[in-house]
């Protein structure tokens, strides 16, 4: 099946960073076209460094976070009639790092799903309605086509605050669709944020993203554990994010963050978890 993307960028020093051109490689394998979008004034040296991997790069201050930036991707494959003959779409941005394993292996598995649009990942917390997280998406031609995806697409607009951007477009745009029949699915059952859950190692389908805020305050003994789960990735983009974008936290912290993800006891209930188990006594 032939795949067009849409990948958003956004970089407070203007630059392109490893893990954002391994993850456009890594991109290009199940994708014929992306266009790079980033919200920032790039200069050419930087752009000169993704070429190899997209079809068009768009970078400007637009202030529309990753949802303005997949307005504009999309608008450029709409008008340069790009989407003709394309079977899926697919919107991916940078606040993830990844793939952490191949993405044919999540194709595999999501051709044989009976579904109009997936994700990743699947947000189904009280604090907002269920969807698929929006640092993933993927939507088949039935759903991209559709006047409903389309006018929501082009109705993006600057928004004052993150939560309002999450209400109208992440969670409006799973809501929207469900709304006008069309099915969701998702690759996992479970979400990944700030922080990183013991789901996010011990599940039985471990997602192939991670997410980069979740990794800024972590020393690097729990980086490494945590990619012994992820023995294909590049380990050293991981260090390199960790080093360039992470905040300082002390060996207490860093250590009380491990002990809790890897062992917990609640002894009302009798129970200890350990390393992705819950045992009891």
């Amino acid at each position: 099946m032939t795949k067009a993307a849409v990948f958003a960028h956004f970089d407070k020093n203007n630059t392109i960073q490893g893990y954002v051109i391994y993850y456009l490689k890594e991109l290009k394998k199940v994708s014929d076209t992306i266009i790079f979008v980033s919200d920032c004034d790039l200069p050419d040296n930087e752009i000169k460094k993704i070429k190899p991997f997209v079809k068009e790069a768009i970078a400007y201050r637009h202030g529309e976070y990753d949802f303005g930036s997949y307005k504009r991707g999309f608008k450029y494959l709409d008008e340069n009639n790009l989407l003709n003959n394309v079977d899926e779409l697919i919107f991916a941005n940078d606040s993830c790092l990844g793939p952490l394993y191949s993405l044919e292996k999540v194709w595999e598995i999501m051709d044989k799903r009976e579904c109009d649009f997936w994700g990743t990942n699947y947000f189904n917390y009280k604090s907002h309605k269920p969807h698929v997280q929006s640092f993933f998406l993927v939507f088949k031609s039935q759903v991209y086509k559709s006047n409903v995806f389309r006018d929501f697409i082009y109705s993006i607009k600057k928004e004052e605050t993150k939560d309002e951007i999450i209400q109208k477009y992440e969670v409006g745009l799973s809501q929207l669709l469900l709304a006008n029949g069309f099915k969701l699915d998702s690759y996992t059952d479970y979400a990944i944020g700030e922080k990183i859950e013991n789901v996010q190692v011990f599940s039985n389908v471990l997602s192939p993203l991670i997410k980069t805020s979740s990794v800024r305050g972590l020393k690097n003994f729990l980086v490494a554990y945590l990619m012994t789960k992820y023995p294909k990735y590049p380990k050293h983009l991981i260090f390199n994010y960790v080093r360039n974008n992470g905040v300082k936290s002390s060996f207490k912290q860093s250590f009380h963050m491990l002990r809790h993800f890897l062992l917990r006891i609640h002894l009302r209930d009798r129970q200890v978890f350990f390393c992705g188990q819950w045992y009891s006594f």
